[in-house]
């Protein structure tokens, strides 16, 4: 599964031509202006000197990621949300673990255990449940073997969220185990029904690992800073050995950023502008659906994603790459069989990119989808 995904990716981005950013599913990019008005070109290239994160950015990442935990359960590493990920499979997992994944969701786990020899056991999310998983399903997932389960709500690509209530049972279910949660969570703060912070696991569950970054948020993937938090103190020195010994020192240019754009009141502040932009391109996927019975979809608790359904019989990755060729400027979207095979007939679709940018991309779509009418 998570091999057809990174094919998808490599296919589109080598395809000759502009396109309109339909799979991007973070805020349009922000700007380095974003975190400097003048640029300090006295600025020292050395490291920092602090290997587990200057003061100033753990307090900003506690309180704006509304974290319950201490400045020391919380690690800034380079590499985004990727690495959070990355450090707990690689501190946790040996040959002979088992992992339960979700798909629908973001790919890397799938792809590390199977490097690594770990048998995943998938947890597939359905369109009748909301894309949420189904407990009942999990507890069959679980055997003697299972030693993390990895989630990721606000889900890549459907959207779908966690209540507080579904994030405590699922956080019991693992507790009766021993098992660890790995929760994806690059997309909190994307809310769109309400400006509550969906549940971060770390603050429900001792071995619940929550791991982010700026990506997604605030549209900042180039600087690739990101972060995870755990109340495990072992789990928390076995990841820091392996990003020691990975990477050695933080990149100060992205810790610098990163401390500025943090800052809450700046935080905020580009955080309700993406969202503003997000909403308003909510509603143009909300006419388009309305206006033509081609298109389905459940609507998105979270993140700049959603899983729009289609009813014509074409294939999803034939209709995904027809739309990058389309002349003269094709549309970059992920078929949803990159993701399982029950995801077929859906595609990811993006909508973080400035509201004229998106309607004309979307424009090309149900333009280029009116030659499959029944």
């Amino acid at each position: 599964m998570a091999d057809k995904l990174t094919e998808w990716f490599i296919l589109a981005r080598q395809t000759q031509g502009e396109k309109y950013p339909l799979a991007s599913v973070g805020k349009h990019p922000a700007k380095l202006k974003d975190a400097f008005q003048e640029v300090d070109l006295e600025q020292s290239l050395d490291w920092s000197g602090k290997f587990y994160g200057i003061p100033q950015i753990l307090d900003s990442i506690i309180e704006t990621q509304q974290y319950q935990v201490k400045p020391e359960e919380v690690l800034p590493v380079n590499g985004g949300t990727n690495m959070g990920i990355f450090l707990t499979c690689m501190a946790l997992l040996k040959p002979g673990d088992e992992v339960i994944s979700e798909t629908p969701a973001w790919a890397q786990v799938g792809s590390l255990c199977n490097r690594m020899g770990i048998k995943v056991n998938w947890l597939y999310l359905r369109s009748e449940n909301s894309w949420k998983p189904d407990l009942g399903e999990l507890k069959k997932l679980i055997t003697p073997k299972t030693k993390l389960i990895y989630i990721n709500h606000p889900n890549n690509p459907t959207g779908s969220v966690f209540s507080k209530e579904e994030m405590t049972e699922l956080c019991n279910i693992a507790s009766k185990h021993g098992i660890y949660i790995l929760s994806d969570e690059v997309y909190r703060g994307l809310e769109w029904k309400t400006d509550e912070l969906c549940p971060a696991v770390v603050n429900h569950y001792e071995r619940g690992i929550s791991t982010s970054s700026l990506t997604k948020t605030l549209g900042v993937t180039g600087i690739r800073f990101g972060w995870f938090a755990t109340k495990d103190k072992q789990l928390y020195a076995d990841c820091f050995g392996f990003y020691y010994d990975s990477v050695l020192c933080h990149n100060v240019m992205a810790e610098r950023i990163g401390e500025r754009l943090l800052e809450p009141s700046r935080f905020r502040r580009l955080l309700k502008e993406g969202k503003d932009v997000g909403r308003e391109n909510l509603k143009t996927i909300l006419e388009m659906v309305e206006r033509n019975d081609q298109w389905s979809f459940v609507f998105p608790g979270g993140a700049y994603s959603c899983f729009l359904k289609y009813d014509f019989n074409v294939p999803s990755w034939d209709f995904c790459e027809e739309m990058l060729k389309v002349k003269p400027k094709g549309v970059y979207l992920v078929p949803g069989i990159s993701y399982n095979e029950y995801c077929e007939h859906h595609f990811r679709l993006g909508f973080g990119a400035s509201s004229d940018l998106f309607k004309a991309g979307l424009r090309v779509v149900e333009e280029a989808a009116k030659k499959y009418k029944k």
